[in-house]
């Protein structure tokens, strides 16, 4: 019967041993009665029947029989508790979806279970509407609607691709899409986890033994790899190196992490393990030769070749990381020297050095104390002790941000891109205090940091990415081996491990690997398995549905058979 449901099935099912119990009484024959006649005539002639007992016989059908067989069937219905679906009853059902790659070893087991938990639930009440989604904070809502086969469908779209985070958000989400209607809110797992009140936690877990690679460091001289497995049992496996390499044997203990070195094999190269487990993500690594992007510097301007001015220069680039000083474009950065008589200026990214041809007969040492203005590139650095002498300068403009004062004199100032020494370091202590060599070292990062240098190396999955964080574009090209491009704001590694390129209308400004490195989504020790839609689903019935409204005609009818039974005369 559609909308029908018992309060107390239990009971009802244990009233209707009645039933057999009654046949069985009308299968048996009743003992012999006597009765005191005072004639032998008067008695008919009847069969001999016999008298020893009660015998089972041929069921003999009866009034009594049929009316106690229908007061057991009244006893069991209302003692089962029927009760009735509204037929204006509906429900909220929001499955939150834990988005950590650890629910990719169950995805399968979800899949099979779904169809009849889902089922179940929705049988609690006459109409259900579906939300799913999933913990991912910057993830869209998966699917919303009253079908359930394109709520299944959406569910096997679905990729989990987070390490280990915090799901409170995604659940106070949840639980405010219900709680105007009493809805439901599922969070679906694979391990014991602490949830709010309102939310039922399902987990689907269960404890498996994995094995994979648990971290990766790239170096100059090569590469090293640790391998862990996470079990209660010894293991055996076989690794190589692709393409190319032999496979070798690794015994793992219980627990125990063992580190694998090697030499760069080329470009980009897999570490693989076999054999693989219900856990794919870190049974490959793939990697590539690290290569920082290189920074283009050119210096010019006649006092270059000075030898008080190459000596010191040559030691500042030689200081400078990823750096390769070029003479052509394009430039990323200059390093220049300004004449008062000669000034020219370069364009872009600039290091502007005073160069004083010759300083005054009279000239004289700067005094007063040195002034620093709040800037990060002069954040921490001291400047006691700088001895400057008075010269030309370089002629101020509007756009100038002094950063270092003495008295009257700007000594170290920016102009857009560029940064200006306004004293000739030469002539001065400046190349030999730490301060005036860590400011550069800063400007040159700032610049790094800005500019677009295409570089290659290796990340997490879903590790975020930003080559260019101050002149990004307003959307990066993110391409996956085989996967097609995918536009984006907020590049991040791919979830799924494997080698990609990020770049800007068409040119790669990254090449890189991702590979798995969360030990503690590879981990499944501790999952388990708990399913409370059985019991969400008889309370919603319960909170859906009313009682049967017949119950006094029952009753009546009741105590109607009891009375006819008691006084029928067979």
């Amino acid at each position: 019967m559609n909308g029908l449901s018992f309060a107390t099935p239990w009971l009802g099912a244990a009233a209707l041993i009645g039933l057999p119990v009654i046949l069985a009484i009308h299968f048996l024959q009743l003992p012999s009665r006597p009765r005191t006649v005072s004639t032998l005539f008067l008695l008919e002639t009847v069969r001999p029947e016999s008298a020893g007992g009660r015998r089972f016989r041929r069921l003999r059908q009866s009034v009594p029989l049929w009316l106690q067989l229908l007061a057991v069937c009244l006893i069991a219905w209302l003692l089962a508790g029927p009760r009735w679906l509204r037929p204006d009853a509906s429900q909220t059902v929001v499955i939150l979806l834990d988005s950590s790659v650890s629910m990719r070893a169950f995805r399968e087991k979800l899949a099979a279970s779904l169809p009849e938990r889902l089922a179940t639930l929705e049988r609690a009440t006459a109409s259900t509407r579906w939300q799913l989604l999933e913990s991912d904070p910057a993830a869209a809502r998966l699917y919303a609607g009253s079908s359930r086969e394109e709520l299944q469908s959406a569910l096997g779209r679905w990729e989990p691709r987070l390490g280990t985070h915090d799901p409170d958000p995604a659940l106070r989400r949840a639980l405010a899409l219900v709680r105007e209607e009493q809805g439901v809110v599922l969070f679906v797992t694979d391990h014991p986890a602490t949830v709010p009140p309102g939310v039922a936690l399902w987990a689907i877990g269960e404890p498996i033994e994995n094995s994979g690679f648990a971290g990766f460091t790239a170096t100059a001289q090569g590469w090293e790899a640790l391998v862990r497995h996470y079990g209660g049992q010894p293991r055996t496996l076989r690794w190589r190196i692709e393409p190319g390499g032999e496979w070798e044997a690794l015994t793992l203990k219980p627990g125990e992490v063992l580190t694998l070195r090697g030499p760069y094999p080329g470009g980009r190269a897999t570490l693989a393990l076999d054999p693989a487990d219900r856990f794919p993500l870190d049974d490959r690594l793939p990697f590539v030769r690290p290569e920082p992007g290189r920074l283009r510097v050119r210096v010019s301007g006649e006092a270059a070749a000075l030898p008080a001015n190459a000596r010191w220069l040559e030691a500042l680039l030689r200081s400078l990381p990823a750096m390769e000083r070029v003479t052509q474009e394009p430039v990323h950065l200059t390093i220049a020297f300004y004449d008062p008589l000669l000034p020219r200026l370069p364009e872009g990214p600039a290091i502007i050095l005073l160069h004083e041809p010759a300083p005054p007969p009279e000239a004289r040492l700067l005094r007063g104390p040195v002034i620093a203005e709040r800037d990060p590139l002069l954040s921490g650095l001291s400047w006691d002790g700088l001895l400057t002498g008075e010269g030309f300068g370089i002629p101020a403009t509007a756009q100038d941000r002094p950063l270092l004062w003495q008295g009257e004199r700007r000594l170290i100032f920016r102009r857009g891109r560029q940064l200006f020494i306004g004293f000739d370091p030469v002539q001065s202590n400046a190349t030999r205090l730490p301060a005036f060599v860590v400011l550069l070292h800063r400007f040159v990062d700032s610049v790094r940091a800005a500019t677009p240098l295409p570089e290659t190396a290796n990340f997490e999955t879903h590790q975020p990415l930003s080559p260019a964080p101050r002149h990004a574009p307003p959307r990066w090209s993110l391409a996956a081996e085989g996967a097609p491009p995918l536009e984006t704001r907020f590049p991040r590694a791919p979830s799924q491990p494997g080698f990609f390129t990020l770049g800007d209308h068409g040119e790669a400004l990254l090449t890189g690997a991702a590979h798995f490195a969360d030990l503690r989504e590879a981990d499944f020790r501790k999952a388990a398995s708990a399913d409370p839609l059985p019991e969400i689903a008889a309370r919603q019935r319960e909170r859906h549905s009313e009682a049967d409204g017949l119950t006094p005609l029952w009753l009546l009818l009741l105590g109607g058979v009891l009375v006819a039974n008691w006084s029928w005369k067979s």
